[in-house]
């Protein structure tokens, strides 16, 4: 008799083991196909995915370029387990940075709107300057391709510019006179594009900082000394090859020492950070 219980006790602990085992089994199937099935929708049903771009604030760029861009940032992205345009996984931050510098915009805010919309807010800058050579006045585009004459208004603040009647701000575009051999024609390529961005870019960080300045001369696309034209009438030197930011904190620090100007008869130059030169 206590030898069958023994047995008997046995046999239940084996099925209950058993039981345990299979439910045990069964539990893992459902949790892995909970997490299985949640990635992939979350990564690769396309439920996530960007359907929608949404884009304000465009005045000169158009919806086909900025779609463009866009899509070709998703292109080159490096491949990962999920859908490119998976929305969820968008790294904003490093999209906006890149987008920004794609379209040579001055702003640009991305947001997500779950679940498949992207919307892009954005506010642009000059897409082009005035050159003026041989007393011709012409635009030309970020590409550095010559467009052609400016309409009258444009072609008026230009003038009133040289002529040190306004200044330089973010509305006008910048004008920046260079001697070139022959007169120039529409589709003549001027400059590199990387040039126009960075006399843009120069401009733009001038004014902002509040440098009053009227306009730009620079003896060629390749020169790296920029001089620009004060409220005073000298020159005052700039670097093109180094970071601004410091040239323009070495003009600041100077004029906070409230000097006489007069005695500036033909340049400063701050293209070295801290030092400053008078002639």
């Amino acid at each position: 008799m206590r030898y069958s219980r023994v047995i008997r006790n046995e046999d239940k602990l084996k099925r209950h083991n058993e039981r345990r085992a299979v439910n045990t089994t069964v539990i893992i199937l459902v949790v892995t196909f909970i997490i299985v099935g949640g990635w992939w929708f979350l990564m690769l049903s396309g439920f996530w995915d960007i359907h929608e771009v949404e884009i304000n604030g465009l005045q000169l760029l158009s919806r086909g370029e900025v779609l463009s861009e866009v899509d070709n940032l998703f292109d080159q992205s490096h491949w990962r387990p999920w859908h490119k345009k998976n929305l969820i996984m968008l790294d904003t931050k490093k999209f906006q940075s890149d987008l920004k510098k794609r379209l040579f915009v001055q702003d640009l805010a991305v947001d997500k709107f779950y679940p498949n919309i992207l919307r892009l807010i954005i506010k642009e800058r000059q897409r082009s300057i005035i050159l003026v050579s041989n007393n011709q006045y012409i635009s030309v585009d970020t590409s550095g391709v010559v467009t052609g004459t400016p309409d009258e208004l444009i072609l008026s603040v230009a003038k009133s510019l040289i002529a040190a009647r306004e200044f330089a701000d973010e509305l006008k575009p910048p004008v920046i006179v260079m001697p070139t051999a022959d007169p120039l024609t529409a589709g003549f390529q001027i400059a590199q594009p990387e040039q126009i961005r960075r006399w843009l870019d120069v401009t733009h960080a001038l004014v902002v900082a509040g440098v009053k300045v009227r306009f730009m001369k620079i003896e060629s696309p390749e020169s790296s000394l920029a001089r620009f034209v004060s409220e005073k009438g000298y020159d005052i030197y700039f670097d093109l090859s180094r970071p601004i930011d410091a040239q323009i904190a070495s003009y600041d620090a100077f004029m906070k020492t409230k000097p006489d100007e007069s005695k500036i008869t033909e340049h400063l130059d701050v293209r070295i950070p801290g030092r400053v030169f008078i002639k």
